[in-house]
């Protein structure tokens, strides 16, 4: 298993409001893979006990060949994380585990976006940068927010500010978490991780990007 520090949710994906997480990855023989499912979901039992505990989420390997799955344990914040890693309720989860489907490496990065830039099946590899991450969410962030403003907006305005916030958030989060940011880091992935010379100028793009996002929704919206 591997861990990594990022942001929550039980058994499938949530809204990333949190700070740390255990990102690990198992390998688990096809033989042991409803051994390894029940374990899991004795082990999001036991870890809804403590505090700051948000969820879990569980990727099945990737199509083609592999046994990799990816488990995501999100925590509001390092304390809480930490308490849960060093607890004794997860240290005889952790021998059941090795049990049933083998032993694991554990190791912890960095907090901020990663989940979102995380490679599965990848764990040796350290997130992007800080400032790469944080231009990648603002060129999602910023037309995903004024399309919602612009489209949804008038449709909620009458729940007032607060209820117009809410729902525009939790479309806002939902629509990058499953739409926008799997496919935006796919296709900046040489950038991000650092590769190819000619994608030295993508910062000068994304913001050449954001400056015309600007004045297009200038125009529609003032």
């Amino acid at each position: 298993m591997t861990t990594a520090t990022a942001a929550a949710t039980t058994p499938g994906p949530d809204l990333h409001a949190s700070r740390s997480a255990a990102v690990a990855v198992q390998r688990v023989p096809p033989s042991a893979r409803d051994a390894f499912l029940e374990w899991q979901r004795e082990a999001s039992r036991v870890a809804e006990g403590f505090a700051g505990y948000q969820g879990t989420d569980l990727f099945p390997p990737a199509s083609g060949p592999g046994d990799e799955w990816v488990v995501v344990m999100r925590f509001d914040d390092e304390e809480s994380l930490a308490r849960w890693l060093d607890s004794p309720e997860r240290g005889r989860l952790v021998e059941a585990l090795r049990a049933k489907v083998g032993d694991f490496e554990l190791r912890t990065v960095g907090d901020g976006f990663g989940p979102w830039f995380a490679r599965r099946g990848r764990p040796e590899e350290s997130e992007p940068a800080s400032w790469k991450m944080a231009l990648t969410v603002l060129l999602a962030l910023y037309p995903t927010v004024m399309l919602l403003t612009i489209l949804v907006g008038p449709l909620t305005s009458p729940l007032g500010l607060a209820g117009s916030m809410l729902i525009g958030n939790a479309l806002s989060v939902s629509i990058l978490q499953w739409v926008v940011m799997p496919r935006l880091t796919a296709g900046l992935a040489p950038w991000l991780r650092g590769g190819r010379t000619s994608w030295r100028v993508a910062p000068l793009l994304i913001v050449v990007t954001l400056a015309v996002l600007t004045a297009l929704f200038r125009r529609v919206a003032g």
